[in-house]
């Protein structure tokens, strides 16, 4: 794992809200806020990319995923029409540690030891989830949690 440099977080989120308006055609995702960006780490712990969510009523609308040069990966959306908040999950499941650890604490074995949550992804980039890691029960894992969706791992 090779030291991560301090991010200027206001660059990314200029670059995300920039893009933003350019490739985004609905008004509330266009009015939506953009949130502190996350840092998505490779498995080995490295920067790999930038997650950016765009977030209106409590709710995720979506989230832009940006390389480390800043550039466009993805534009992904859980709204299921425009101007709607439907099918769109709660923010905090997918921006707030606390409900993370809460999320993974729901498919934890009894005596299971949760860490500290790290935002990553499962198998391959484009499934952001974050990595729980659990010990107990003479054995270590990660719980992977996406949203309001988690299962253990290893």
């Amino acid at each position: 794992m090779s030291e991560i440099p301090t991010p200027d977080l206001a660059r990314i989120r200029a670059a995300a809200e920039e893009i933003r308006d350019q490739i985004v055609d609905d008004p509330l995702a266009l009015a939506a806020r953009v949130e502190a960006p996350l840092l998505v780490h490779s498995d080995t712990g490295d920067l790999d990319s930038w997650f950016v969510a765009l977030t209106a009523e409590s709710r995720l609308l979506g989230f832009l995923q940006l390389e480390p040069d800043l550039e466009l990966h993805r534009y992904s959306t859980f709204q299921r029409g425009p101007g709607t908040t439907e099918g769109c999950p709660p923010a905090d499941s997918w921006l707030d540690p606390d409900t993370i650890r809460d999320r993974a604490r729901t498919v934890a074995a009894e005596g299971d030891q949760l860490g500290q949550p790290v935002f990553g992804y499962h198998g391959n980039r484009d499934r952001i989830a974050w990595r729980v890691p659990v010990s107990g029960n003479d054995d270590e894992g990660v719980i992977y949690v996406a949203g309001e969706h988690a299962f253990r791992a290893g």
